[in-house]
Order: C-alpha cells, then sequence, then structure tokens
C-alpha cells in the first residue's frame, strides 16, 4: 500500500460521488474500486483509493486530505451512521458519554423487568386461588346434589309409610263397622285372616247366642 496515497472511507465517497454507501461497497466488491480492508472498532470496513475513483486530483492551493491514520466510524450495517476520524481517546471518551447517558434508561428497564416479574407472579397465584375457588365450588355442588338425592330418597321412604299405615287404619276401620265385612290385613293381623272374636260378632249379629248352639 502506498503510504502517500490518498483514501477515503465509504461515507466519504458516497458524498463525494452522490451514491449510497451500500452502492459504494458492491463497486468495491466488484473491482471496480481499488480498496483494502481495515479493522475498526465497529468492525471492517474499506479503505477506497482516490485515484481509483476517476476523479480529478485536488488543486494544489486546495487543502490536502487527511489520510486514513484513524480508524474510520463505518458501521456496515448501519450504512446512515455519519463518519468521523476518531482517536482511541476521543472514541473511549463518546464511549463514556453514551453509557452515562444510557444509564438511566437501561436502570428504568430494570425497574420495569422487574415490575413486570412481580405483576406475573401476582397474577399466577391469583390464578391457582381462583382454581382451588372453583374446585371447591364445584365439590360443594355435587355435595348438594347428592344430599338433594337422599332428601327425596328418605321422602319417598316416608310417603309409602305413611300410605300403608294410612292403608292399615282403612281396613282397620272398615272390619269394625261393617257387619257382614271381611276382615282385612292389618298390622295387628298381617295375614287378613278373620280370628275367632270376629266370627263371635258375626254370630251375635245373626242370633248364634253365646258360644254353644
Amino acid at each position: 500500500m502506498d503510504e502517500h496515497a490518498e483514501y477515503l472511507s465509504i461515507a466519504e465517497v458516497s458524498d463525494l460521488l452522490g451514491l449510497h454507501r451500500n452502492t459504494v461497497r458492491n463497486r468495491v466488491k466488484a473491482g471496480r474500486y481499488k480498496a483494502h480492508k481495515v479493522v475498526t472498532p465497529q468492525g471492517e470496513t474499506y479503505a477506497i483509493l482516490r485515484e481509483s475513483l476517476g476523479l480529478p486530483l485536488p488543486s494544489p492551493t486546495n487543502e490536502a486530505a487527511q489520510p486514513l491514520s484513524a480508524p474510520v466510524r463505518d458501521n456496515p450495517d448501519n450504512p446512515s451512521q455519519p463518519t468521523a476520524l476518531v482517536s482511541p481517546d476521543q472514541q473511549a471518551q463518546a464511549d463514556a458519554i453514551v453509557q452515562r447517558l444510557l444509564a438511566p434508561f437501561i436502570a428504568e428497564f430494570g425497574e420495569v423487568r422487574e415490575e413486570l416479574g412481580r405483576t406475573k407472579a401476582q397474577s399466577e397465584a391469583q390464578e391457582e386461588t381462583i382454581a382451588e375457588l372453583r374446585r371447591r365450588a364445584e365439590a360443594a355442588e355435587a355435595a348438594l346434589v347428592r344430599r338433594r338425592e337422599e332428601e327425596a330418597r328418605a321422602g319417598e321412604l316416608v310417603r309409602r309409610r305413611n300410605e300403608q299405615e294410612r292403608l292399615n287404619r282403612e281396613r282397620a276401620q272398615a272390619a269394625q263397622d261393617g257387619p257382614g265385612a271381611t276382615e282385612g290385613a292389618s298390622a295387628d293381623n298381617p295375614s287378613g285372616v278373620p280370628s275367632a272374636g270376629f266370627w263371635t260378632r258375626v254370630r251375635r249379629v245373626f242370633g248364634g247366642g253365646g258360644d254353644g248352639d
């Protein structure tokens, strides 16, 4: 590399020719411009030989262009980033300023993340509580259904027992009121077979007298 040759950055060539930086970069890769790679804190870039651009040389009366003696701040991932020649000390100062400017935002971002974490934990706890309450409600509802079914069965048994007692009382009353009525089954006479007392009453009604003829 000729130390006296004039090299320009991609941004400088872009401004000089009125081209987009990607266009300049593509022409370098295609070999239309002579250039060599240089390493900067932002990554690799190109130092382009001014003579390969086909431009007239600057007038001797004009101030000679500053040779590329410091890193070129040209980020290939961000062609719109302004280009400047800076020293390592200037770069360090700039980085420190950026860090100081970003520090409040970074701290605030950390607080926001912590708050989101707490909110998420509370939401999960609430969801667990709701699920537990739902399980308890379902269990209580199932118990209530079972209790109602048991009450219904018990009520049916009581109804049947009352109905049977009513029938027994009616049968007993019919046996006592009707002289020729057949004594039916009762609680005292489940078989329904007429007793000896019944036949005695029948004989008395029809004039049979006492126990003998």
